[in-house]
């Protein structure tokens, strides 16, 4: 990641809620997690994750994708890994 897309990251995450940026830092140690495993690892209600991942989504820090073991569901991680 580049320094200027770092900073951005960076100002753009003391703006959001402290449950988006535990959202985050669980992103960061394990890409590719579905909102169930999100809930599972940081303990958060689903509806708190929702939202965490909502704020996350807005300020294109977090990309959403297919989960290919399930097409119901999606797979959040961090853009640009």
């Amino acid at each position: 990641m580049s320094q200027a897309k770092a900073t951005t990251e960076s100002a753009a995450l003391d703006s959001l809620p402290p449950s988006a940026k535990f959202v985050h830092f669980v992103l960061e140690r394990e890409p590719d997690l579905t909102q169930v495993e999100l809930v599972e690892r940081t303990r958060l209600s689903a509806r708190t994750v929702r939202s965490a991942v909502a704020d996350l989504k807005n300020a294109d820090i977090v990309d959403e994708a297919v989960c290919l073991r399930d097409a119901r569901k999606r797979v959040y991680s961090l853009t640009d890994q």
